[in-house]
């Protein structure tokens, strides 16, 4: 089972991040930069959002297909231009909500948190949690090395087969750093992890259990927290820059 790891302040959750990548660093013998994700149900699992409904899977393919084609007369009104390869077309995919094997991840931890506490509804009273991962150690146990790859790198790109191209996937997911198109990937400090063939979620992978850590915030001090984020400058202006996020950072403040 996966050790969790519960804090009630900013000041906590700071403190459990900076002992977990100090460890991992050690272990390592080189300076690990440990990549976040943030839950706003900690029961919620480390599995992409094409895995998460059989129905999804076998259209993968159509997905990609229908998006590439009928794109173009939206692209202008978004913050990525036109993508220049498939791996962009699938990165724009994921942001804009169509499910793909990819998983959203942060080198911010604080930006990770913020995600875990601001979209958790009022009517879920689960604790949210953030997900700490050595993204190192995940490509060291299916590639041999630890290595972050670039999306561009020739090694992957049995991860992403063209489309309709009946070549197997490889089983294990990866690391792997996509293009910064946007500001708000910038700001968000994004990156991705992308599963293969195999459902498993990252949790249940044996071998990553040392990998990864599950901090949990309890319930009854999300506020808190929340209050400290913002005095800390992680607001939702900060991490959507755009008049939508200053919107929703206004709604929250005010309500």
């Amino acid at each position: 089972m996966q050790e969790t790891l519960p804090v009630s302040n900013l000041s906590q959750f700071i403190d459990r991040v900076d002992r977990i990548q100090k460890e991992w660093t050690e272990i390592d013998g080189e300076y690990v930069q440990p990549w976040f994700r943030g839950h706003s149900n900690c029961e919620n699992r480390l599995l992409p959002g094409l895995y998460r409904n059989e129905k999804e899977i076998e259209n993968e393919n159509s997905y990609r297909s229908e998006f590439a084609q009928k794109a173009f007369p939206f692209l202008a009104d978004s913050a990525y231009g036109v993508p220049a390869s498939d791996w962009e077309w699938y990165f724009l995919m994921q942001h804009y909500g169509l499910p793909t094997r990819l998983l959203d991840w942060s080198e911010g931890s604080l930006i990770a948190l913020h995600f875990a506490l601001f979209f958790k509804t009022d009517s879920d009273y689960a604790n949210p949690c953030v997900w700490m991962l050595n993204p190192y150690e995940l490509s060291r146990l299916w590639k041999s090395e630890a290595f972050i790859y670039l999306f561009t790198a020739p090694s992957i790109s049995d991860y992403l087969p063209a489309i309709w191209a009946k070549e197997p996937l490889p089983g294990k997911p990866i690391a792997i750093q996509p293009v910064y198109k946007s500001k708000r990937i910038v700001v968000q400090k994004g990156m991705f992890t992308i599963h293969g063939s195999e459902k498993t979620p990252l949790e249940d992978i044996a071998e990553m259990r040392p990998w990864l850590k599950k901090i949990i915030v309890n319930y009854e001090d999300i506020d808190l927290v929340k209050a400290e984020l913002q005095m800390a400058g992680i607001t939702q202006s900060s991490l959507f820059p755009e008049l939508s996020g200053l919107a929703q950072e206004l709604r929250e403040y005010w309500k």
